[in-house]
């Protein structure tokens, strides 16, 4: 699973995560749209070891963010409506992956996946505290894999 040969753009990924949502009936803004990106992000690469995008998120003030998708949202564009290419090119096991990550992330607000992913010890706060300020660095692939193998992936069962 996951083969992935070339990264995937982060709005695609935000796009096929949106499109999830809708279906699932959770509501969704910027902010969980970014949050929710990190967790599909993250899962992937514990268990895959590979990237799903190109672009790793940065720590910002509310948590990780993946600048690109920010700024798409932020200047009033549907990110739902940004492509299908995800769900033309994914196998079905890669979506039913995603789609378990965004079933179990997608029940929490937005604030509350922001305040997750404060907690001491996340990679975002390693990428803060390494930084000093911190704001606008990137949040290590390292720190994220490992992070999701021994904090997320016993909670959801993997």
């Amino acid at each position: 699973m996951f083969d992935i040969h070339a990264l995937f753009d982060s709005r695609d990924v935000a796009a096929y995560i949106a499109q999830q949502c809708i279906q699932m009936r959770y509501g969704y803004n910027n902010t969980k749209i970014q949050k929710l990106l990190y967790c599909v992000y993250g899962a992937v690469l514990a268990q895959f070891n590979v990237r799903i995008t190109e672009e790793q998120p940065k720590a910002w003030p509310y948590g990780p963010v993946f600048p690109r998708v920010f700024n798409y949202i932020h200047k009033g564009n549907q990110i739902e409506l940004f492509s299908h290419r995800l769900e033309e090119m994914l196998t079905q096991e890669e979506k039913e992956f995603i789609c378990s990550i965004v079933l179990y992330f997608g029940k929490y607000t937005a604030g509350q996946l922001s305040n997750w992913s404060h907690k001491s010890g996340s990679p975002w706060q390693k990428a803060v505290d390494a930084e000093g300020t911190g704001w606008n660095v990137v949040v290590r692939d390292d720190d994220i894999r490992d992070y999701f193998r021994e904090n997320v992936f016993p909670t959801l069962g993997t």
